[in-house]
């Protein structure tokens, strides 16, 4: 005879793994700090190569009058204003990513929590079911 409360814990537990769970039993199963530091580090990589193709294609686009009527002068403060935006960029990104990490990681950590503790409640009721003599 099946057990409704096992099957509704089952059925619970079945939808968070195909859900959610799969991104955030990842996202527990590592250190907070370690977390943090690879999402920073994708981040980083993947505004590094948006803003290197960005300048790239207005470097491209506006060749020609900038060549045309620069100076040694512009051209170095063009350079100085294009490196001194990339590393603003940057430090907005890392902290951005920084914060969105750690709320995922928090919110999976709590998830995951639950889910352990739901494993937990249904391990008990396999368990008093053994005792009680039912069939599974």
């Amino acid at each position: 005879m099946l057990n409704e409360k096992r099957v509704k814990h089952m059925v619970k537990l079945a939808f968070y793994e195909t859900t959610d769970g799969k991104e955030e039993l990842k996202a527990s199963s590592y250190y907070k700090k370690d977390y943090i530091t690879f999402h920073i580090l994708w981040s980083s990589i993947w505004v590094t190569i948006a803003y290197v193709l960005l300048m790239v294609v207005l470097g491209i686009t506006f060749m020609r009058p900038l060549l045309e009527k620069a100076s040694i002068v512009s051209v170095v403060i063009i350079g100085i204003v294009v490196v001194l935006l990339y590393i603003g960029l940057l430090i907005t990104y890392i902290r951005v990513s920084k914060h969105i990490s750690k709320q995922k990681h928090a919110k999976a950590y709590y998830h995951v929590k639950q889910f352990k503790s739901d494993l937990s409640e249904l391990t008990a009721i396999y368990e008093e079911e053994d005792t009680d003599g039912e069939v599974i």
